[in-house]
This record gives structure tokens, C-alpha cells and sequence, in this order.
């Protein structure tokens, strides 16, 4: 990409992050060309479930090494069992067991944070993918809390009781608290910044990047994951506002004062492929208004990249 378009855009993107309130940051990469762009890409976000994107390689690895397989069934643990989601919302009674495969399905395309933490568990907890992402060279990469946990952070309530379930826990908890993820933040409000997972999204580009490339990563994550992510349903920022023809497929996170979302952009015209990961925190704005400009900013990189980048260059 041209410097001076690359900084044209980039400018104009950093002129739409303020409407988000609160700090965006934003990162893009074409994966044929290498053409990058970035505004605020260093700095550190809360990810929310676009965290899931850690998980998902780390379990990859152990079934690279025959740690795992994909087919193997795994039994879903009571506790386990969160508030929201196709398996503690469909299955109420103990004797639940997915495979790796399914489990994996259903926390990319429905965020489903049960199957999230059998993963966690499978991966050796928190450590365990924390582990991995070091070993890998994967820096600015925090991942200290479980779905279990980050669920209680926020909606700003204390942990269950040992042997208490997620889900058991949230039915005990007035209205009020569960509106955590339309939850808005006054200039200075403490949204527990300290104890959340964080990363950056160059970060979470790296992630992306290595994927797609199989770069120490297996062949078949990439077949098996990019299919998975583009039968997502949940919110569709960066494809809200994208032009016919331009495919995305992508994970969303979500928290209070916060918006993420992370993925892949299918250019037109075998213009390639693009990877970006778009953060927002402390945003006193609504949801609404947050996926608002993750949208606007996703359609701006698109056509960025579809007007500079010469057809046939796709692999």
C-alpha cells in the first residue's frame, strides 16, 4: 500500500475512534502483501470472547503433538455449566459430552462459554494457554481468568461457591446485574481494569496471521477453524457494513464498556485476504454505538485495501 494512501486512512481512522468514547485500537493486515495498518495498535484492551482465538490454537497444538484429538468426546462438568449459550441453555440435567470438534464449533460461532472452559480445562487451565503463548513468542497476551471467572468479573458479583455452577449462580442475581455488556462507563469509572484478561491488537493480529499462514500452527486449523468462524451468529461488526462480495468470518467479544472483534476480511477480485482486530474499553457509550464504529472502521480498512491492492494477488 501506498504511504500516503496507508496514511490518509489511517488518519480518517483515527478521526472516527473518538465516537466510540472511551480508547480503540485498531490493527489490519493483508496476509498476500504484508500491507499494514494501524491506529493504537500497541496499546492493551480487554478482549472479551475474542480471547476464544487463544484457546483455539493452544488446543490446536495439543492435537498437533497427539495430546488430543479432534474427535475425541469430553465429558461437560456440572459446574462447568455458564448462563448463556446453546449447551446450558438446551441441555438442563448432568450426562453431557461433546466432542473437541463440537465443542469447538459452538464457542466460535455462538461464544458459548461452556464449551469455552472444557476447552480451558483440556488446554490445562489458564496456565496452560498462557504457557503456550509464551513458548510461541506471543507477547502482550494475557489470559488469567476462565469464562467462570471473567462472567463474575463483568457483572461485578462474587464467585459462586465452590461446586456452584455459572449458571446456577446468575439465576440467584437480580435484572440489574445482567445487563453487564450494555453496561456504559462515566469518565474515571473503575470498570476493574486490573483484573481482566488483556491484549493488544497486534497481538491478536499475530494470532490471525499465524493461523492463516499455518505458521507453527497445523495445516488443518486453518480448514477446519475459517469455515467455522464465517457460520458465526453472533454481532457482526466487522461485517455489518461490508459491500457484496466481500466475505468476513470473525469472533466478537463483548463487556461492559467494551466492544472487540477480531477476524478475517475476504477481499473481492482475488484481491487476498485481510486479518484485523478491532478493540474498544471504557467507552461511556452504548453497545449500539460501539459496534457502531467497529463496523465504520472495518468498511473504511476494506475499502482502503480493495482500492490499492491489485487483483490476482489471492493464494
Amino acid at each position: 500500500m501506498d504511504s500516503a494512501i496507508r496514511k490518509a486512512a489511517e488518519a480518517e481512522i483515527a478521526r472516527l475512534l473518538p465516537y466510540a468514547g472511551g480508547e480503540t485500537g485498531v490493527a489490519a493486515l493483508h496476509l498476500q502483501t504484508g500491507a499494514r495498518l494501524g491506529v493504537g495498535e500497541h496499546g492493551r484492551y480487554p478482549p472479551g470472547s475474542t480471547i476464544k482465538m487463544a484457546i483455539v490454537l493452544a488446543i490446536f497444538d495439543l492435537v498437533d503433538k497427539g495430546a488430543l484429538t479432534l474427535e475425541q468426546m469430553v465429558e461437560v462438568q456440572e459446574v462447568e455449566m455458564t448462563y448463556s449459550g446453546p449447551i446450558a441453555g438446551e441441555f438442563s440435567f448432568p450426562g453431557v459430552a461433546l466432542s473437541v470438534l463440537n465443542l469447538l464449533e459452538v464457542m466460535l460461532t455462538r461464544s458459548d462459554n461452556t464449551a469455552t472452559d472444557v476447552l480451558l480445562r483440556l488446554a490445562g487451565g489458564t496456565q496452560g494457554v498462557q504457557t503456550y503463548l509464551r513458548r510461541e513468542g506471543i507477547e502482550d497476551f494475557d489470559i488469567t481468568l476462565t469464562m467462570r471467572e471473567a462472567l463474575c468479573v463483568m457483572h461485578e458479583v462474587p464467585l459462586p461457591p465452590e461446586g456452584v455452577s455459572v449458571r446456577e449462580w446468575m439465576r440467584r442475581q437480580p435484572a440489574e446485574v445482567m445487563d453487564a455488556r450494555e453496561r456504559t462507563h462515566a469518565p474515571g469509572f473503575d470498570y476493574r481494569l486490573g483484573v481482566r484478561d488483556h491484549c493488544t491488537p497486534l497481538a491478536m493480529l499475530e494470532l490471525l496471521r499465524r493461523l492463516y499462514h499455518a505458521d507453527r500452527v497445523m495445516p488443518r486449523a486453518r480448514e477446519i477453524v475459517l469455515p467455522i468462524m464465517m457460520r458465526a451468529t453472533t454481532a457482526p461488526r466487522i461485517a455489518a457494513r461490508l459491500p457484496a462480495g466481500v466475505r468476513a468470518a470473525a469472533k466478537s467479544g463483548s463487556g461492559s464498556g467494551t466492544c472487540s472483534d477480531a477476524g478475517y476480511m475476504v477481499l473481492p477480485g482475488a484481491k487476498g485476504t485481510l486479518a484485523l482486530s478491532i478493540q474498544v474499553k471504557a467507552s461511556p457509550n452504548s453497545m449500539a454505538v460501539r459496534e457502531a464504529i467497529v463496523a465504520d472502521v472495518s468498511r473504511l480498512i476494506c475499502d482502503a485495501y480493495v482500492l490499492t491492492t491489485p487483483d490476482g494477488v489471492a493464494q
